[in-house]
């Protein structure tokens, strides 16, 4: 056999050779990945969140999701979701439940409570920086931005809206006007002297307070805030609702009296939904 005939020998035999380990080779076999619950977001009715001692209760109704524990308020939905996006994890790591204190479920900082489901939040995997969680008989390893997505303090929860979606105004009450809707129609009972408001003001004005959407929320009247008086609101269901209007420097803050919430709005802001006679102007 020549040189040349060896060479050609050896290359045929070594790309043979190959062709069989790579059809002969055993293939890589997917991790699986296990959902930690079946549950949908659709079916739930209750939710309650223990951080450190403290707890947060919320409630589905007929009007939607609202706060029950510590205090009683509407919840903004948005970030309800977030919490519950829970539902949707999965992990490629499952273990049956043993040796709780290993992985710090034991006793977690943090629980969570979907109906009658529970969610246990431990400690870190340190090569995987994921976080272990206890539910349905399993200990699993997820993303720790489920747990970062708990809210610590309900005041994370609450709607920055004055009114909720099912709150139908039908009636304001101000120190120098009242607004009533009749037949469909939005009037005034009384009007400043030399002043008037024409319909298309007024139906602006009440578009207003239905979509005012406040830059911030709080617990706690602010230092130096002066009594501007009452708003009453009467609804389509027959509740009236009570703001007390506070004013700083920079703020008008509307408290709500059922939810002893204050709602802080821009000067500006603030007194469009106060006076809608300087709407007009």
């Amino acid at each position: 056999m020549t040189h040349h005939a060896q060479i050609n020998w050896i290359m045929f035999a070594t790309i043979v050779g190959l062709v069989v380990f790579l059809y002969a080779r055993p293939q890589s076999q997917t991790m699986q990945e296990y959902q930690i619950t079946s549950r949908s977001i659709d079916s739930i009715r209750s939710v309650r969140i223990v951080q450190y001692g403290n707890e947060i209760a919320l409630k589905h109704s007929e009007d939607g999701w609202a706060l029950i524990q510590p205090l009683q308020s509407q919840v903004d939905e948005k970030k309800l979701i977030r919490i519950l996006e829970v539902l949707s994890a999965s992990s490629h790591y499952r273990f049956p439940i043993s040796d709780l204190g290993r992985f710090g479920l034991d006793q977690p900082n943090i629980r969570l409570y979907i109906d009658n489901d529970y969610f246990g939040f431990g400690g870190l995997a340190p090569t995987t920086n994921q976080q272990y969680v206890v539910t349905n008989d399993y200990i699993y390893l997820i993303s720790p931005r489920y747990a970062v997505m708990l809210p610590s303090s309900p005041i994370d929860l609450i709607r920055t809206k004055l009114l909720a979606t099912h709150e139908v105004p039908v009636k304001y009450e101000l120190s120098h006007l009242t607004a009533r809707l009749q037949n469909k129609k939005w009037h005034i009972d009384t009007q400043e002297s030399g002043q008037t408001l024409n319909e298309k003001i007024i139906e602006y004005w009440v578009k207003l307070w239905q979509l005012a959407d406040a830059s911030e929320v709080t617990f706690e009247r602010p230092v130096n805030s002066i009594g501007k008086g009452i708003i009453q609101i009467g609804l389509a269901n027959g509740k009236m609702l009570s703001f007390e209007i506070l004013q700083t420097e920079s703020e008008i803050i509307l408290v709500r009296a059922d939810e002893s919430i204050y709602y802080h709005f821009p000067i500006d802001a603030g007194m469009r939904l106060l006076d809608p006679y300087g709407i007009s102007n």
